[in-house]
């Protein structure tokens, strides 16, 4: 028996947005909708709020929103070329043996 484990514990925060974006629109999504997804995310700011200090605003430059109901769907989309080449394997390998 083989077991495949990927930890995507902090995979969230890592995402590419103009690669995520590219590989939205090759997929055929709707190009009005990827332009708004392009747009909140290029301009998204936060802050750090810390012993009751806060921080100055700053741009986030990756990642997907944490709780947003679409960062699921958007992650997703984004790992589906390395899902698709594990499932490959593990075809290739399980028939092979």
């Amino acid at each position: 028996m083989f077991v495949c484990f990927i930890d995507f514990s902090k995979a969230f925060y890592k995402v590419n947005y103009w690669k995520l974006f590219t590989q939205l629109l090759d997929g055929g999504d709707n190009t009005s909708i990827v332009s708004l997804l392009a747009y909140w995310y290029t301009y998204q700011q936060a802050c750090v709020l810390w012993m009751h200090v806060q921080s100055s605003s700053f741009f986030i430059g990756n990642g997907t929103k944490q709780g947003d109901i679409l960062s699921p769907y958007l992650f997703t989309r984004y790992i589906r070329e390395l899902l698709s080449v594990v499932k490959d394997w593990l075809s290739y390998w399980w028939c092979c043996c």
